[in-house]
């Protein structure tokens, strides 16, 4: 009798251990992670929208590649959300009224690249 209630307890101690670990998705919130992959997609539909030279194209993709890094090492939503903020406006900063004009004429990159 006794072994069964400590294979029932240890059982039970481990399950609501497992359940504990399992991320769970916070509500109102997107929780994703910024992949190389996206940021080829972003910085080649940046490429597209805006002309650059190829020094400024090359700041582009370092800046985007920084941003990943920060963003995905923030330990909460609005660590990432600042961070984000953060480093949409250094973006925005590198271009010309011109280019600013040609980056807001696309409403939905504009909007993907700073707002988090």
């Amino acid at each position: 009798m006794k072994k069964i209630i400590a294979i029932a307890a240890l059982f039970l101690a481990f399950s609501f251990n497992a359940n504990a670990q399992t991320p769970t998705a916070v509500k109102g919130y997107k929780v994703e992670v910024i992949t190389p992959e996206s940021i080829a997609k972003d910085h080649e539909a940046l490429t597209k929208t805006v002309t650059m030279n190829e020094s400024l194209k090359k700041d582009m993709m370092t800046l985007l590649s920084m941003r990943m890094e920060s963003v995905n090492a923030a330990a909460s939503i609005d660590d990432k959300k600042v961070i984000f903020a953060r480093y949409g406006q250094k973006l925005l900063g590198g271009f010309t009224k011109e280019q600013l004009t040609q980056l807001k004429s696309n409403v939905e990159l504009y909007t993907k690249l700073i707002e988090y």
